[in-house]
């Protein structure tokens, strides 16, 4: 698409030339700068700001639990309920950190107390209360 508009835009150039050609038509001559004009613009140029790197959209930082205590240890066992389980649905509801959350899924499925749904994916598993 590039090549065919750079082609089209020469052949009008082109008869844009030729119109003017024919007709006898002169373009007005181009204002020539005087050297203090050029000496004004170009140190006017130099003061502007330089661009400086953004810094981005900052992620806030999430404190979560490494480790479990007993309080929370019976809240995570509260999770057997819900109709879907997934590590980042733990992690999120508890506020504990994902690797943890993978660690109570697999205890809880050890102990039969929640049921894989999904055996096909291996990067997200999903488990359901077993019925």
């Amino acid at each position: 698409n590039l090549k065919y508009f750079k082609k089209v835009s020469i052949i009008f150039y082109c008869i844009y030339k030729n119109i003017l050609y024919y007709y006898d038509i002169k373009l007005p001559p181009k204002e020539r700068k005087t050297k203090e004009q050029i000496a004004a613009a170009a140190a006017a140029s130099g003061r502007t700001k330089k661009k400086k790197w953004g810094k981005g959209k900052n992620k806030e930082k999430l404190n979560h639990a490494v480790f479990i205590d007993k309080s929370l240890h019976s809240k995570i066992l509260e999770c057997k309920n819900m109709k879907v389980i997934t590590p980042s649905a733990i992690a999120e509801k508890y506020k504990v950190n994902l690797s943890v959350a993978r660690a109570v899924i697999n205890h809880l499925a050890d102990k039969k107390l929640i049921a894989e749904v999904c055996v096909q994916s291996h990067s997200q598993k999903l488990y359901t209360k077993v019925a």
